[in-house]
């Protein structure tokens, strides 16, 4: 398919800026504050997140157990976050309860709550031996 006759693609087009680039972080960081004030998981992941961190400077992992940690970790704040985007879509769809729509977030938090598990195990799989050795 040619792109360029379509207006829709043209009408997108923009040349590179690295003020428009700069932008887009801006709503980004937006994006997280809103996340933080207005979800309360966003605060409770982030007590998780503490934790973590202070665990980590306390414990001192190797670099690839750091790494697989930081990995974990931000696979929990991957999936909120697409969950909540997921739940906001869907409650601009209807607001009526449907149950094919509860279906849906119901399927985005079981998404947070395989990545909170897998992060947990992980961090139990690293961690605790080192607590141990103390």
């Amino acid at each position: 398919m040619d792109c360029s006759k379509n207006k829709y693609y043209r009408m997108k087009q923009k040349s590179f800026s690295l003020r428009s680039r700069l932008g887009s972080f801006r709503y980004a960081w937006f994006g997280l504050r809103r996340f933080f004030r207005d979800e309360h998981n966003a605060r409770v992941h982030l007590a998780a997140t503490i934790a973590l961190a202070a665990l980590i400077a306390w414990l001192k992992p190797t670099a690839g157990e750091l790494a697989t940690l930081l990995i974990v970790a931000g696979m929990v704040w991957l999936a909120e976050l697409f969950n909540t985007a997921a739940e906001k879509t869907l409650d601009l769809v209807s607001k009526e309860q449907q149950s094919e729509i509860g279906y849906i977030k119901d399927l985005a938090a079981a998404a947070v709550l395989v990545a909170s598990l897998t992060a947990a195990g992980v961090a139990a799989i690293i961690l605790i031996p080192k607590m141990s050795h103390l």
